[in-house]
């Protein structure tokens, strides 16, 4: 759990067929874990794409089309996804990238949200730390959390989740009391 820091928030993660929603790339998996008052709560699942998975995609997330045959489609879990974000703050590792694909996946279902508070753990490296390297699996080694798996959703949130509580202690030692989210806005 996050202490001294900001409640309310949603852990996020997707692994993907592409790197563009709006050139047809797909959701093939979501992780995101919830921290509420306290509270943790975990949703998790794979997506049908509704389209091969390209092998240089599989070969980096380990999800391949056989997996994907009898997962829902996503505007079968969209519901579930928007209520499980509610009113919540999400964090990301490049926020854009993951929000730019949940929010058309959404509005595709008919659910338009259309603006999410988020706090970006890879902008937070680039503009308050000093890491080697960017990667959330660097930063995760960097700072001494061991990262069994990387490239799979849940796995990614896990490894974001003790990034993060690093960071938030460190900024706020630095004399950063207040993360102020931004605002995705598609």
């Amino acid at each position: 759990m996050l202490t001294n820091k900001p409640d309310n928030l949603v852990f996020l993660d997707i692994e993907t067929t592409g790197l563009n929603p709006f050139s047809g790339a797909k959701i093939v998996e979501i992780a995101m874990l919830k921290i509420k008052d306290g509270i943790e709560e975990q949703y998790e699942t794979l997506v049908n794409p509704e389209c091969p998975v390209p092998p240089e995609c599989s070969k980096i997330h380990s999800i391949y089309d056989d997996m994907l045959k009898d997962a829902p489609l996503f505007s079968d879990i969209a519901k579930d996804v928007a209520l499980f974000i509610g009113s919540s703050t999400l964090v990301c590792h490049n926020a854009k990238f993951d929000l730019s694909f949940v929010c058309k996946e959404l509005k595709d279902s008919g659910i338009n949200l259309t603006s999410l508070p988020y706090i970006d753990t890879l902008f937070l490296a680039r503009n308050h730390f000093s890491f080697d390297s960017n990667r959330l699996g660097d930063i995760a080694v960097a700072v001494g959390v061991e990262v069994e798996v990387s490239h799979r959703a849940m796995a990614d949130v896990l490894t974001m989740i003790s990034v993060a509580k690093y960071m938030f202690a460190n900024m706020h030692r630095k004399g950063i009391d207040l993360i102020n989210p931004k605002i995705f806005i598609q």
